[in-house]
């Protein structure tokens, strides 16, 4: 409980912040037992276009399922697919074998997986839904941006941030002395987009029941959903898909500058 409540705090202190601006445009897909096998093909072959990914998920904070796989096809325009593992087809259908097919593209050697933490063991708590298999996320190149942020953070000169905020300036200050103190520190998103930043990514959402159906268009409790609950998706939806773009900003500051 008080871990949670200083999160909350964290979060309504780094709000004053301007809101979290991605690189660029992107569009968004859910993935689920509605999708089309029309847009699946048209997905397959921009994942054939494209050489570097970023992946994110999510777990039920209230049953602490794995709920939710993010993985953004690094564009001009990117596109972000939300895949809603509780609510797809069954594993003997077209659709879903055009899902394996899309992933198994997406999960390939040659390209580039980029994620918060290590994206295996990310995706590893996804395998008993015949997503994809354990021989195949062995095989992924993926670069963990926690730890290459880390080491970018520690050896840099100067930790300076005078533009922030006086009381956002003394928690970062707190957080890098850490850093350079520790060497298991793992920097938290929100933080490292702060630092590199100066930006605010909300977290309000972390604690979400994301085994729901987040695509509310099909959902057939839409027409009496009040808008509170609407509101409350769309937050979830935001959240889920910045994980992935505020991973792949960070990608273009320790990799690309």
């Amino acid at each position: 409980m008080i871990r949670n409540a200083r999160k909350h705090e964290l979060n309504m202190t780094l709000s004053v912040l301007p809101i979290f601006s991605p690189l660029n445009d992107y569009r968004i897909y859910h993935i689920n037992q509605f999708t089309s096998s029309i847009l699946l093909h048209n997905l397959i072959e921009q994942a054939k276009k494209t050489i570097q990914f970023t992946i994110d998920t999510e777990d039920d904070y209230y049953t602490h399922r794995p709920s939710l796989i993010q993985i953004e096809f690094i564009q001009h325009q990117s596109i972000v697919l939300l895949i809603e593992v509780h609510h797809l087809p069954q594993a003997t259908s077209v659709i879903f074998w055009l899902i394996r097919s899309l992933l198994k593209i997406v999960l390939n050697p040659s390209n580039c997986i980029y994620s918060w933490g290590n994206g295996e063991n990310e995706l590893n708590k996804f395998i008993s839904g015949g997503l994809f298999s354990s021989k195949q996320l062995k095989q992924i190149n993926n670069i963990d941006i926690q730890k290459l942020f880390k080491n970018w953070h520690d050896q840099k000169l100067t930790h300076e941030h005078i533009c922030l905020p006086r009381d956002i300036q003394k928690r970062l200050h707190a957080y890098s002395k850490q850093s350079i103190e520790t060497s298991g520190h793992h920097w938290s998103l929100q933080m490292a987009i702060v630092y590199a930043c100066q930006e605010f990514l909300n977290k309000c959402r972390t604690k979400s029941r994301w085994s729901r159906n987040l695509y509310i268009v099909n959902n057939n409790q839409s027409l009496v959903m009040n808008a509170k609950q609407n509101n409350i998706i769309q937050e979830m939806i935001q959240y889920a898909v910045n994980d992935c773009l505020a991973v792949t900003k960070l990608v273009s500051i320790l990799l690309h500058k």
